[in-house]
Formats: C-alpha cells, structure tokens, sequence
C-alpha cells in the first residue's frame, strides 16, 4: 500500500514540474515589450465623496438622467443650485413608511437649512393621477424598486446615499451629514 501511495505522489510531482515550465518557450523577460502610448483620461469635473457608507450599496453616482419623463421641477432646481436633497418615496398606505417618515423628518431637523425634503406618494390614489404618473416615472428612472426609499444627493449632484426600508434616525443623520459636508 505505501508503494502505491508513494508512485502516487512521484507521478503527481513529474506532471507538476512538467507543467510548471518544462517547455521550450523563450522566457517571458527576454521578449522586448512594446509601448503601448496611454490613452488620455478626462478628470471628472467634480470628485465624488471618497468614504462610503457602511450600509450604502455601491459607489457614490452622479444624479442619474431622467429619460421617461421630465425631471420634476423641484429636483432640477436643487441640481442647478447645488443644493443637497433627501428624495423620500413611500406609500401612503403602509404603516412603516408612516414611521419612516417620522424619523426621517426627525433626523432632517437637525440639517434645516442644509438639505431638502422632497417627496414622492407612490400609493395608488395617494395623489393626483398626472403626479402618481411622475412620481412612479421618477422612480423607475432613480431605481426605487419598493418602499420607503430614500435617496440622498449631495451639493454636487452625486447620490451619495440610498437605502430601501425602514433605516433608524442615527443612519440617517449620518449619512445626511457626509452629503452636506
């Protein structure tokens, strides 16, 4: 049995080293590498925020393009004056968005001044059927995919910040504090 396992081992090793360089290729190092001129890199116009929030998914963005419909007139006004806004979508008829708004409103408090509420009923009959229109249209092209939702943009026009369901008063007054900064 131990010869078995030892001519195991020595067959197993011979194709190791054999693939590990047993050929007759030129080595690597002695092939003259070819320049390859680097291609010019346009800088953002504006840096987006380095740190990134602990329960944040993905990298801060830009303000993504509304393409299904006008942009409300209210978050195009922020975005041309550089101001920060917390986006809210929620429905009307669910108990949890009720408390999210709660401490959302809660946390915002303490940033009056600093950053904007604005909000979006998603509930059917909630609102006027031409705003539910806008309001779902917005947030398909925001990438709401429930609620509440919040998201928050920064000065320069970065999401910096988005969460789907019920998040405490603390997370959020984190997060709106790095989007003011």
């Amino acid at each position: 049995m131990r010869r078995v396992v030892v001519a195991l081992v020595v067959v197993s090793m011979a194709f190791v080293v054999a693939g590990c360089g047993g050929g007759s290729e030129t080595p690597a190092a002695d092939t003259p590498e070819a320049e390859v001129p680097a291609a010019p890199v346009a800088a953002p116009e504006v840096a987006p925020p380095t740190d990134k929030s602990p329960v944040e998914v993905g990298y801060p963005a830009p303000f993504p393009a509304i393409t299904s419909t006008e942009t409300p007139s209210v978050i195009q006004q922020k975005l041309d004056a550089g101001a920060p806004m917390a986006i809210f979508f929620y429905d009307g008829t669910q108990v949890v968005t009720t408390t999210q708004r709660v401490e959302l409103e809660a946390a915002l408090a303490e940033y009056r001044g600093l950053i904007d509420l604005i909000t979006f009923n998603l509930a059917p009959g909630g609102t006027a059927p031409r705003e539910a229109e806008l309001a779902a249209a917005v947030g398909d092209d925001l990438g709401v995919t429930g609620t509440p939702y919040i998201i928050l943009v920064d000065g320069n026009g970065y999401v910096t910040w988005r969460f789907k369901g019920f998040v405490d008063r603390e997370i959020i007054s984190r997060e709106v504090l790095r989007a003011t900064e």
